[in-house]
């Protein structure tokens, strides 16, 4: 078999890996708070087999790491009281099930006894606290004046119930799922908060498209290219029979 064809898988499995993320990006065009994933491929030379050193020609291409695009997503304006967007680099603080993770998206509601939560019911974590017990924000039920200033602090009427915890990181978060974030020695952040708006995908849906257009005619492109080598292949055995 020749050794081309290896080149030419590796090629293919990586623009794989490259239309599920592609894909996936603008599938998630309209969610809130969503950030990109961008692949970062690499070159690799074959390593030596058990006949000798490998050619010097041959290489590969793998995917070296996944990580989520920071680039700011744009604001919508929705005059909710309890949506909220960041502008700057920043992250609010939620406590679930597995701990604190952080998160972009900002559609806040409150449950049954006026806890500030996400819409999959995860506690949003106010300033204050320690890590065993996160401090929380609790709305008075029927509060019909809730104002949220460029900081973070939160007032029911004329009374601060609470501050948001925002966080950023100086190496980038990785992210866990479709919004969240987890993240190592988080330090405060300067991000601004906008009430009553939302930070949107970070995904331009036309650019989205024709990204996926063209990572999909290269993927195509290679499985030409390992059919050809397998026609070769299949050829030389046949000639090799008859000969």
């Amino acid at each position: 078999m020749s050794d081309g064809i290896w080149s030419a898988l590796s090629g293919a499995i990586a623009q794989e890996r490259a239309l599920e993320v592609v894909a996936n990006n603008v599938a998630n065009t309209n969610t809130v708070g969503f950030r990109a994933d961008r692949l970062v491929f690499e070159e690799a030379l074959a390593e030596a087999g058990a006949d000798g050193p490998a050619p010097a020609s041959l290489r590969y291409v793998e995917v070296a790491e996944s990580a989520a695009d920071t680039a700011q997503g744009a604001l919508q304006q929705t005059g909710g009281a309890l949506d909220l967007a960041l502008e700057g680099d920043g992250f609010f603080a939620v406590r679930t099930p597995a701990g604190e993770r952080y998160t972009r998206a900002g559609s806040f509601v409150t449950d049954a006894e006026g806890v500030l939560v996400t819409p999959q019911g995860h506690p949003v974590i106010a300033e204050g606290g320690d890590e065993d017990e996160p401090a929380l924000i609790r709305i008075p039920p029927g509060t019909a004046d809730v104002r949220i200033d460029e900081s973070g602090s939160i007032f029911a009427g004329a009374d601060q119930v609470g501050a948001l915890r925002i966080v950023r990181f100086d190496e980038a978060p990785q992210k866990e799922g479709i919004t969240l974030f987890t993240g190592q020695n988080a330090i405060d952040s300067d991000a601004t908060v906008r009430q009553g708006y939302l930070e949107m995908a970070n995904v331009n849906a036309v650019a989205g498209m024709n990204e996926l257009i063209t990572v999909s005619r290269t993927f195509e492109a290679f499985q030409k290219v390992i059919d050809t080598f397998q026609s070769l292949d299949q050829r030389t055995a046949r000639d090799l029979a008859a000969g």
